[in-house]
């Protein structure tokens, strides 16, 4: 009996057949997977893909040392990159301390009889004076602006005096020197205490020619009616001033303050072209704005009160 005639009987099982969307064709391997086929992996990339394989007797690649060794790479490339620190350090404080000796010798300290030296020591002495006088009105003033006006010269005068003495000091030199004042302006200070505007002609009336300020009758002023530097207030000035208040006081002291921010401005405005230093040209300039700027407030203050103005 034949194969077919004992499958037909159902002796013999039929043969096996292939699935009808399996390709007769072995699978390559640029072959992907299509969507929907569980169980099938990428293929791995072959030889040409990844490039040649790494040589056995060249040893491990230094990333494999460093794994091996147990120090991340980021670590071991950082340690290895910081041996210049030290070098650049060296060098850095080196610069710094030539610029440093360069700076030294180019910016000596003034000597004794320098412009920058004289106007600190009589910027000082006059500053002081407008201090004194203005914490009398600040004490004793009717008029709120004034007083408000002589608060602010107070702390701004006291401020300028506080910097010029620690210039003196780092400068090696004293506080004040003997003799007459003015001196580092060419000797303009010699004989110059008769007036308040002695510096030159600012188009005012002279304290000297306003009755009653200096208690002057004609004959030679006395030492009271002698001032120390222009613009200062003499002592007579400064004591009457101590013994009034209200209106009185509000009018004499806007009045010696005006004379006394001229005399000042003489001062820094010679200091701003004839000073050495910087620092002090700088100081000086600021000086001959903000009392400019007050000279200004003080003689629309005295209109205001009625009085002359200075």
């Amino acid at each position: 009996m034949s194969d077919s005639e004992l499958r037909a009987e159902g002796s013999l099982p039929a043969a096996p057949t292939a699935p009808a969307d399996v390709s007769a064709e072995p699978r390559g391997q640029d072959d992907r997977p299509t969507r929907g086929e569980p169980g099938l992996a990428r293929a791995r990339p072959s030889a040409a893909e990844t490039g040649p394989a790494p040589d056995a007797e060249a040893g491990p690649a230094p990333d494999a040392e460093a794994a091996e060794a147990g120090v991340p790479l980021r670590r071991r490339r950082g340690r290895a990159s910081l041996w210049w620190t030290p070098v650049v350090v060296v060098l850095v404080a080196g610069l710094l301390a030539a610029g440093s000796a360069l700076g030294d010798l180019l910016d000596r300290p003034p000597g004794e009889g320098s412009v920058d030296v004289g106007f600190a020591r009589d910027m000082s002495e006059h500053h002081a004076q407008a201090v004194q006088m203005a914490m009398i009105e600040f004490d004793r003033g009717g008029d709120a602006s004034t007083r408000s006006v002589a608060q602010d010269i107070a702390l701004t005068q006291q401020r300028e005096i506080g910097i010029m003495s620690a210039w003196l000091s780092g400068w090696g030199r004293t506080q004040s020197a003997s003799g007459a004042p003015m001196r580092w302006m060419g000797g303009t200070g010699t004989g110059m205490g008769a007036g308040h505007d002695a510096h030159g002609d600012t188009g005012a009336t002279t304290m000297g020619d306003m009755p009653g300020m200096n208690g002057s009758t004609g004959e030679a002023a006395s030492a009271d009616d002698t001032a120390r530097m222009p613009g200062m207030a003499t002592p007579n000035e400064l004591r009457r001033l101590a013994t009034i208040h209200g209106r009185d006081l509000d009018v004499l002291f806007l009045t010696l303050m005006v004379h006394h921010h001229r005399g000042g401005l003489a001062m820094a405005q010679y200091a701003t072209q004839h000073a050495d230093s910087d620092r002090t040209r700088s100081l000086a300039r600021a000086m001959v704005l903000n009392q400019s700027i007050e000279i200004d407030q003080m003689q629309q203050t005295l209109t205001r009160l009625g009085a002359p103005r200075a």
